[in-house]
């Protein structure tokens, strides 16, 4: 997983063109409790940007700086706190977007990137870290699905009795019904859009291998084994990190389109650490994919 939750921008991302923001779309500030989300304007206003095919999100400077490579009259947008950068990949109009890592940071920034930039698909990638067995360093995971695996309930124990957080039973995915007001569960998390799973599944991973999976979101880092083989046992997970869950909850919300790419950056039965190079797979995957996407129609 990625040890380091800085959101620093790095020279790799700085050399671009800076377009002047031009709408309130949001109001951030930084306080004791980290970055948070005052409020998000719903008022027509004018956007910061024309309205794009795809928003693509990585957390870290590594995890995108491939893609703002290959991104073609590429121009730096500056929303609150966050980075963007619109250009083409292809036939493509996208918006590259840096979140920063985990979940008040990853769901601030794709609210301001739907709002600015209304993509008809949202593609996050980035880096993982392995639960299941046959998965090693490099391997791709496209997320059939995706899930928040981070909350769960304690039955009660007196002082003295420890803790057993294997035994907590998971709580899940919750999304307000607008008609109703209740609350929907998804325990199973939100399924990636079948049409951008199939043509991922066609791109070729020049550093490893691909598969179809399940990937959870928490803002954890596991790796004790007897945790992992816990996680992936009752959550049915491939590979576990930060974001991808709680921004297909987003994207479900809005009705948008959604795909999730992870490289497995480390292999906890392997043995093998963090290797936050990793994410140069992700990235140039993600390229491929952007370049051999077909015309996208706004509704899945």
């Amino acid at each position: 997983m990625k040890p380091n939750l800085s959101q620093e921008v790095t020279e790799e991302t700085e050399n671009f063109p800076v377009q002047p923001l031009r709408s309130l779309r949001s109001l951030l500030c930084q306080g004791s409790a980290g970055l948070v989300l005052i409020a998000l304007l719903c008022t027509p206003v004018l956007r910061a940007a024309e309205a794009v095919d795809v928003l693509v999100q990585g957390a870290e400077n590594k995890e995108v700086a491939e893609i703002l490579e290959a991104l073609q009259d590429a121009k730096k947008i500056e929303i609150g706190k966050f980075s963007f950068w619109t250009g083409h990949i292809g036939s493509h109009p996208i918006a590259v977007s840096l979140t920063g890592q985990a979940l008040i940071n990853c769901t601030t920034s794709t609210i301001i990137g739907i709002e600015e930039f209304s993509p008809k698909l949202i593609v996050n990638q980035g880096t993982s870290g392995a639960q299941a067995r046959f998965l090693t360093l490099h391997d791709i995971i496209i997320g059939q699905r995706t899930l928040d695996y981070g909350n769960f309930t304690a039955a009660p124990r007196p002082a003295g009795a420890g803790s057993t957080p294997l035994a907590w039973t998971p709580v899940s995915q919750k999304l307000r019904d607008p008609k109703t007001g209740v609350l929907v569960e998804f325990p199973l998390g939100f399924a990636g859009d079948p049409a951008a799973l199939a043509v991922a599944l066609r791109t070729r991973n020049s550093m490893g291998r691909v598969f179809a999976g399940v990937i959870g979101s928490a803002h954890e880092v596991n790796l004790e084994l007897d945790r992992v083989q816990w996680s992936a046992r009752t959550f049915g997970m491939d590979v576990e990190e930060m974001e991808s869950g709680h921004i297909a909850a987003i994207a479900h919300a809005y009705g948008i389109r959604y795909i999730a790419f992870r490289v497995v950056s480390d292999a906890p039965y392997e043995g093998v650490p963090f290797y936050p190079m990793a994410a140069r797979a992700t990235a140039l995957f993600t390229v491929s994919f952007l370049q051999n996407l077909p015309p996208l129609d706004t509704h899945p």
